[in-house]
């Protein structure tokens, strides 16, 4: 069963379940109020007949029957009984051969002061009254079948029949029709238009539909995902070319050593050189497999729930005083943009040798690319973060370079007579995202490159 057909039958389902309800209302209404509307109509009787019979003295029991008979306001099947205080009948609208009752109701009636009852097999209806009268008290039986009240009954449930099936049939095709054009044909639209984006058209967007807000919400996420996709594919064609030219240089290197040491017979010393040169085109060519496999590794990494609190401040520390000791040029110089209040606002959950390694690629990469070799780090305590700030006065990236910054093996254009394989950065943002944090470039109000990571503390 296709969705199509599902929601209409589900909206019609709902809109049979409301008739219905409302339609039951309606009738359980009308039943109560014409079951009062009678019973008022034989008290009112009643009441009429004993005060007649009691009040007026020129009436008596025969004329008072007389005139019941032929009154236009008699009931169908209308019989009253009138009972004086010691449950004598004194007075009947119907030949005492035929009356029916017994003494158990007048006890009711007498002790209830009033009895309603009905007889489910005629549908006669029936009111018993206790009446007081000065000292006297009198007990009066009316009983009638509303024949117009339940010929209308009738007519209402059959009415109120025919407009619940006229209705569902109506909700039937008015769900298919809205289902079909305001939910199937779009969602149809939408399905086409996804069908036809593929991996050389990744450029393409859905249309967002207006008036609309889940179809609109769809097609938005889905253009975002889209987005999301392109820029992936765009980073893996970088990826691809930037490592290409990254593989290039050091193969082309060894395979032009190598063919100028089998040019011509050298002696022991060259050869020694050309090995060198070799061995250090390979040694590149090892540490930038190293280091692709370790970006490869980032991507299965997660931190568990009980990873253990560390101080960043101290794994700056103590990365700052193994680059000193391995990079003695190098100048770091840190300092607290505020004096944490709680020596908990610089913890977080992390993995301090991983935290180590994004810091010194950070570190070397602010210090390479600087004139002075130096590098400002400022410590950043905020509320639930903490931000790490690296600046340095290199050269202004463009923003060509920010938007591939992150990219494996980019290299800016100041870059070129520094060794490296553009991938300092990128494992140093794996990294970064691995503690739920953030890594951004911008350039400050000196104008000096700056990089800050934000971490959120524990």
């Amino acid at each position: 069963m296709n969705l199509k057909l599902k929601l209409a039958i589900w909206f019609a389902a709902l809109a049979a379940i409301i008739l219905a309800v409302t339609f039951v209302g309606i009738y359980l209404r009308t039943a109560d109020f014409r079951r009062e509307e009678f019973y008022s109509r034989l008290e009112q009787k009643a009441r009429t007949t004993q005060r007649l019979l009691v009040e007026v003295e020129e009436i008596d029991s025969v004329l008072l029957r007389i005139i019941d008979r032929n009154t236009l306001m008699t009931l169908p099947e209308e019989q009253i009984l009138v009972f004086d205080a010691g449950n004598r009948l004194i007075y009947s609208t119907v030949d005492e051969d035929s009356i029916l009752f017994d003494y158990a109701l007048l006890a009711d009636v007498n002790r209830a002061g009033e009895v309603r009852r009905i007889d489910p097999e005629s549908r006669t209806e029936l009111l018993g009254l206790r009446l007081n009268e000065g000292a006297d008290s009198y007990l009066v039986i009316a009983s009638a079948y509303d024949r117009f009240g339940w010929r209308k009954m009738t007519n209402l449930r059959n009415t109120l029949l025919l407009s619940w099936f006229l209705g569902l049939a109506l909700a039937v095709c008015m769900a298919y029709l809205y289902v079909r054009n305001i939910v199937s044909r779009p969602l149809i639209q939408l399905t086409q238009r996804v069908a036809g984006i593929g991996g050389d058209n990744l450029k393409m967007r859905l249309d967002v539909p207006k008036n609309q807000a889940e179809l609109t919400t769809l097609a938005q996420n889905f253009n975002a995902l889209l987005e999301r996709m392109e820029q992936a594919f765009e980073a893996q064609r970088s990826f691809v070319q930037f490592a290409s030219h990254e593989l290039r240089t050091p193969l082309a290197n060894m395979f032009s050593e190598t063919e100028n040491a089998l040019a011509k017979a050298r002696t022991v010393d060259e050869y020694q050189v050309i090995l060198r040169s070799l061995q250090e085109e390979e040694s590149r060519l090892i540490s930038m497999s190293n280091a692709i496999l370790l970006l490869g590794q980032f991507e299965k990494l997660e931190l568990k729930p009980d990873t253990p609190l560390i101080r960043l401040d101290e794994v700056l520390f103590q990365t700052i005083e193994e680059q000193r000791a391995l990079n003695s040029d190098f100048r770091i110089l840190v300092n607290f943009a505020a004096v944490p209040e709680d020596q908990n606002e610089l913890q977080l959950q992390g993995n301090s040798a991983l935290l180590r390694t994004a810091i010194r690629n950070l570190i070397e990469n602010a210090c390479r690319y600087s004139p002075d070799q130096s590098v400002q780090i400022q410590i950043q305590p905020e509320k639930e973060m903490v931000s790490l700030h690296f600046q340095n006065a290199g050269k202004v990236l463009s923003d060509a370079e920010v938007r591939v910054l992150f990219t494996p093996f980019f290299r800016g254009q100041n870059a070129h007579d520094k060794r490296g394989f553009g991938l300092g950065l990128v494992i140093a943002q794996r990294i970064v995202r691995l503690h739920r944090g953030t890594l951004a470039y911008a350039v400050s109000t000196e104008g000096l490159n700056c990089f800050t990571v934000r971490f959120p503390t524990a």
